[in-house]
């Protein structure tokens, strides 16, 4: 497929649609609009990303108008980068609205505008009922990002240490005695790795097999959250919760007990880094469909085998759905087009590989029946062109992946979707952050002072905890709360939940 477009694109050709129920494009140079993209990035910018750039051009171009111009930001300007080109009047168009922001507070904020009446029928069937935790009041703000949002806790442990010290690891880890008769072994093993890494302490008590519905910011949980994700209704502050402080504690007791990476907070490394610069037996991370035990693998350089922590649950809440979505920002000039190139990338195969993997031939090469991809020859992870962003980029289903990864992985790949999920009741209920951003915003910060050493045991609970309550409640937490209580019971009531 991808040869015959190309093919015909070089030879001045009208290419065949790619969009699932749409017309072709044919269009003028005088009817392209030029589309600014927003590329999250590790804070460096692929060698070859104009030629990628090119490539989707290609096809954009002639099938729906739209010439595509990225624009590069590293993950840690995100929160900064959109509100500074909306006050210097530069426009964006299509925005990457979750990781370290959410739609709610890029919509309350002024920084993106309703989508609804530019998605085509075929974005929103593709989406199912996905497609309302994008929304605030009646409109979709956002796009999920992947359409296999699910995801679950599991321990990711380096299987060559593991054999080589016979460290015996459980099928499954759900008690502190779990943990302790794990890591005991690691420290008494003689290996020079610590037991685990607790990372920079963001958001890290997440990674523990805790299921709640942080009702928007997953990565923060400013909203509140709701505990009992198939049968409450209450709002509460997270962190004033007894399971985080049990969280706390028992991180605590990890980092004075000798467990814990002791400088993780501070050096830098995210917790794959500590584990591919060997200074750890194992961590715990999120796994999904984007970010699974094979992909865990890749990022170390390790063999890795996970087991689940807690309940084991695979999770679908909002928050999940909307960490990588995509939305239109209110500078965009052409809500529509940039819409039907939306709608090109999560229905043109095509173009999800150019985004994800690059130039076939020279980025990747494939596998004959198989949707498993390899480098080329001479080319690794670390010399190849491009491949180095942050994000999803349409319907995977029928793309390629990388190896480690597998077509089993592939075929599966639904197993990450609702239908196999423990599904918030939630799902589509979205807090409209605009009556208490300036709360909102202030209680993130003092969220940023005590949150991470507590999640990483550097600091004591029993007497941290406490000023942190009382620094949240001069934030605004309380307000916070009970504006999302307010409108959770109105939607709840409105649903018929």
């Amino acid at each position: 497929m991808k040869k015959r477009v190309l093919a015909a694109l070089m030879t001045g050709m009208m290419s065949i649609s790619l969009l699932a129920g749409t017309a072709a494009v044919q269009a003028s140079e005088g009817d392209v609009y030029d589309m600014n993209m927003e590329i999250i990035t590790y804070g460096f910018d692929d060698p070859d990303l104009g030629e990628i750039e090119d490539a989707v051009n290609e096809i954009s171009v002639p099938e729906v108008g739209v010439r595509v111009h990225f624009v590069t930001v590293p993950i840690s300007e995100m929160m900064t980068k959109l509100p500074l080109l909306a006050a210097s009047n530069e426009k964006m168009d299509l925005v990457q609205s979750g990781l370290l922001t959410t739609p709610s507070m890029l919509a309350s904020q002024g920084l993106i505008q309703p989508m609804t009446d530019y998605l085509s029928d075929s974005l929103i069937e593709k989406a199912g009922s996905t497609i309302n935790a994008g929304k605030i009041g009646d409109d979709i703000y956002a796009y999920p990002g992947t359409l296999y949002a699910a995801s679950t806790a599991l321990l990711l442990y380096d299987t060559a240490l593991a054999e080589e010290y016979g460290i015996d690891v459980p099928e499954k880890l759900t008690t502190k005695e779990d943990y302790e008769y794990l890591f005991d072994q690691v420290i008494e093993s003689g290996m020079p790795q610590y037991a685990i890494s607790l990372g920079d302490g963001v958001a890290a008590e997440l990674s523990f097999g805790t299921v709640f519905d942080a009702l928007g910011d997953v990565t923060y949980i400013s909203n509140g959250c709701v505990m009992d994700v198939e049968n409450g209704d209450t709002v509460e502050n997270w962190y004033a919760t007894d399971k985080y402080k049990e969280t706390c504690e028992l991180h605590r007791e990890w980092f004075e007990k000798g467990y814990a990476l002791p400088d993780s907070i501070s050096n830098g490394y995210a917790v794959f880094d500590s584990m591919a610069q060997d200074q750890v037996f194992c961590f715990i991370g999120k796994c999904s469909s984007g970010s699974n035990v094979a992909y865990w693998s890749a990022q170390t350089g390790k063999e890795l085998a996970g087991v689940p922590v807690g309940d084991g649950v695979y999770f679908l809440d909002t928050g999940s759905v909307m960490n990588t979505a995509w939305s239109i920002a209110s500078s965009c000039e052409n809500p529509q087009k940039t819409a039907d190139f939306l709608d090109l990338m999560y229905n043109s195969t095509e173009i999800t590989n150019l985004l994800d993997l690059g130039i076939e031939g020279k980025h990747y090469v494939t596998r004959e029946g198989s949707h498993i991809v390899d480098y080329p020859e001479g080319v690794d992870a670390g010399s190849v062109g491009y491949g180095h962003t942050i994000g999803t980029y349409g319907d995977q289903t029928d793309a390629y992946f990388r190896a480690p990864l597998t077509d089993e992985f592939v075929e599966n790949l639904h197993l990450w979707g609702e239908d196999n999920a423990v599904v918030s009741k939630f799902m589509g209920y979205t807090f409209d952050t605009s009556s208490v951003a300036s709360e909102i915003t202030a209680v993130i910060a003092e969220i940023g002072k005590y949150a991470p050493a507590l999640n990483c045991g550097t600091v004591d609970p029993e007497t941290t905890i406490p000023k942190f309550l009382e620094a949240l409640e001069a934030a605004g937490m309380s307000k916070i709360v009970e504006e999302n209580q307010k409108q959770l019971d109105a939607w709840l009531a409105e649903n018929n939940k």
